[in-house]
């Protein structure tokens, strides 16, 4: 068994707009004799800390095989980390709603900290996955999601 995450086009383009716009900016307001760069510089910073803490723990790109897991932060750009099925406490999962629209996210558990998500707004695969691990690791139920918690342990 050999199965891998696979993205939809959506959060992909999302990141190439997220990603270019704030270069976007800092040059055009470079080049113009009226603008200052403060903001530009900010909206640029506030993009890198979305790039560490989001894309860090919940973009990951994620390979099951018969008793490893490998996972890429990053949408698979981040260095590749196997781990055995057996060394993982299992999985938690997390709904989320936005907008009308409810997603739910997966995240595997090593020693208590997270080590890799899956999410069904980032991957196409998500629910072929999230059976696999329903197989393979310990269920460990599901958390509340508040944007509080949520945003303190990103950092976990």
């Amino acid at each position: 068994m050999n199965i891998k995450s696979k993205f939809k086009i959506f959060p992909v383009l999302l990141v190439v707009y997220i990603s270019v716009l704030p270069f976007l900016v800092v040059y055009l307001s470079a080049a113009s004799p009226v603008a200052g760069l403060i903001l530009p510089v900010l909206f640029l910073a506030f993009i890198v800390f979305f790039w560490m803490t989001v894309f860090r723990t919940r973009a990951c790109e994620v390979e099951i095989s018969d008793n490893v897991i490998i996972i890429k932060r990053y949408f698979g750009l981040g260095k590749s980390i196997d781990y055995d099925f057996d060394s993982l406490d299992g999985f938690i999962t997390l709904f989320e709603s936005s907008k009308g629209n409810v997603s739910e996210s997966i995240f595997i558990l090593k020693n208590g900290k997270r080590v890799g998500s899956i999410s069904s707004f980032y991957h196409i695969n998500f629910n072929q996955l999230k059976l696999v691990f329903k197989e393979k690791l310990i269920d460990l139920g599901e958390r509340e999601s508040s944007f509080i918690k949520e945003n303190a342990e990103l950092f976990r």
